[in-house]
C-alpha cells in the first residue's frame, strides 16, 4: 500500500493523496488480476497515461456538477473556483488501467454485487 502511494505520488501532486490505506489496499487484487505485480510495472503504467489523466483533470465541469460533488463527498479533490476536480490515488491507478486495458475489462471491478447492495439497504433500515 505504501509502495502504491509512493509510486503514484512520485509522478503526481501531493493533493491526490486523500485516500486511506484501506482504500489503496483495494487496488492490490485489481492490479494483480492484470499481472501488475512489481513496482516497475506500476510505475510504467502510471507514466504511460500521465498526460491523459492530467488532461482529464483540467476539464471544466458544469457549476451544478461541482456543487453536487462538493455536497456529496466533501472538499477533497474539488476546486470550486475553477470547476475542476482531481483524482485520488485509486482513481489515478484505475483510470490508467482503463486506458491500458479498456473500460469493459475494468467493469467487474466497478460493479457492486447485488448481494452487497441488499446488505447495505438492510443495514440502513
Amino acid at each position: 500500500m505504501a509502495t502504491i502511494r509512493k509510486v503514484v505520488l512520485s509522478m503526481y501532486h501531493r493533493r491526490h493523496d486523500y485516500w486511506t490505506d484501506a482504500d489503496i489496499a483495494e487496488l492490490l487484487p485489481e492490479l494483480s488480476a492484470f499481472n501488475i505485480t512489481t513496482v516497475k510495472q506500476l510505475r510504467l503504467l502510471m507514466k504511460r497515461h500521465r498526460r491523459a489523466l492530467l488532461r482529464e483533470e483540467k476539464t471544466k465541469m458544469p457549476r451544478a456538477q461541482t456543487l453536487d460533488l462538493l455536497a456529496g463527498g466533501g472538499w477533497h479533490g474539488i476546486d470550486v473556483h475553477a470547476n475542476t476536480s482531481w483524482f485520488a490515488i485509486g482513481g489515478l491507478v484505475r483510470i490508467s488501467m482503463e486506458h491500458e486495458f479498456g473500460f469493459e475489462t475494468m467493469l467487474p471491478f466497478h460493479e457492486i454485487p447485488d448481494a452487497v447492495m441488499e446488505l447495505d439497504a438492510e443495514a440502513q433500515t
